[in-house]
């Protein structure tokens, strides 16, 4: 009587053909993985706060440049709590925000508790916002609004002025 069955070396090819299809599959799912508002979110907050290290331990005025789709950290020239005119700002550092999210408005006023006052009803296409950070640590201030395509997650990234700290709040 002969005896019916798999060898080891079957099983192997048997588990690396199921293996390769797996990774195929995985490779062509089209959700985007990485971008999202509360990780842009986390990001600009990060920014932020570099762009306020930076401003200190130099001395030098520092500016955070926000559009809808990119963060540019900029200084200044000359040391000095003097302020800064116009023209005389370096990049620093570029920061482009990942696709699938977007920045959609900011205000001037740090929204620290929610519902906002001055929270946006509509994407700024044109937005070109600059928070500054003094060499005291001190900062201009202000909230920028992220959201997804989707708009089902919202982020408000809050910089206060007194400190120049800034944190990331959900909902607007």
């Amino acid at each position: 009587m002969k005896q019916r069955g798999f060898t080891l070396v079957e099983m192997m090819v048997v588990v690396a053909v199921i293996a390769i299809i797996s990774a195929l599959m995985v490779g062509l799912n089209s959700q985007t993985y990485g971008a999202s508002a509360m990780n842009v979110s986390d990001e600009l907050v990060s920014a932020f706060n570099l762009c306020k290290l930076r401003a200190v331990s130099t001395r030098r005025w520092h500016r955070c440049e926000v559009t809808p789709t990119t963060l540019t950290i900029m200084q200044w020239q000359s040391t000095g709590m003097t302020v800064p005119a116009v023209g005389t700002w370096s990049v620093a550092q570029v920061t482009t925000i990942g696709t699938g999210v977007t920045i959609w408005d900011s205000s001037t006023t740090p929204c620290a508790t929610s519902p906002c006052a001055g929270a946006p009803t509509a994407a700024n296409a044109s937005l070109l916002f600059d928070i500054d950070f003094r060499p005291d640590g001190t900062s201009t201030g202000g909230t920028v609004f992220v959201t997804d395509t989707a708009q089902n997650k919202m982020y408000r990234v809050v910089v206060y002025k007194a400190t120049g700290s800034s944190y990331a709040r959900s909902s607007w």
